[in-house]
């Protein structure tokens, strides 16, 4: 197992320090603000593409059916419920788009593109999940038992964002955002288990 530092207020703002230092990081994440908030809605499909496609570069969420998506996303409405933090517009833009595998024609399940996208439009109500979140929520869980939780609850978003919300209580992060939680546990997961980790 990776040797863990136990979450500090001061830990984060180290790692989040690095996070925005980084010359690739911070401009990318400052390009998405601003193309966000210049198309903040969901009801033009132009917008919806270039939000996608953005998202997908910068995040490399291998999306083939842009297109697919983007039509997908204009048809299911989700601006109110964006700005109401609903969990279940997650899975609303996770499923039902009709992309699929190749190798056996199931659909694919974008979840974690979906909380990004949500992320982007409302980033106090959505965290973001993506695979070195899940190692660092999993390991703290092995670690300390800050949360009692299944790996497949980090796929269920209602879940997900009460073990974000365990894990801030538990190790008594006060002083930063969700914005900020999702920079350290991204840089945090993608130090402690880069991709030719093995967990021992």
């Amino acid at each position: 197992m990776a040797e863990l530092d136990k979450p500090t207020n001061k830990l984060l703002d180290i790692y989040i320090e690095k996070f925005n230092r980084d010359k690739r990081y911070k401009p990318a994440d400052d390009a998405i603000v601003k193309l966000f908030k210049a198309f903040p809605k969901n009801d033009n499909i132009e917008d919806i593409l270039l939000k996608i496609s953005v998202i997908n570069d910068m995040y490399s969420t291998n999306i083939l059916g842009t297109f697919k998506m983007a039509e997908h996303i204009l048809e299911q409405n989700i601006d109110k419920g964006l700005k109401n933090g609903d969990a279940e517009v997650v899975h609303q833009i996770a499923k039902g788009h009709g992309i699929r595998t190749k190798r056996n024609n199931t659909e694919l399940n974008f979840y974690s593109f979906a909380t990004k996208y949500c992320n982007w439009h409302n980033q106090e109500s959505y965290a973001i999940y993506d695979s070195f979140v899940e190692k660092v929520l999993l390991a703290y869980k092995r670690k300390d038992k800050f949360s009692d939780f299944k790996t497949t609850d980090l796929k269920d978003f209602e879940m997900f964002r009460k073990i974000i919300s365990d894990f801030l209580n538990y190790y008594g992060l006060t002083k930063h955002n969700l914005k900020q939680i999702d920079k350290f546990l991204w840089i945090y997961g993608k130090e402690k288990f880069p991709p030719n980790y093995r967990k021992k």
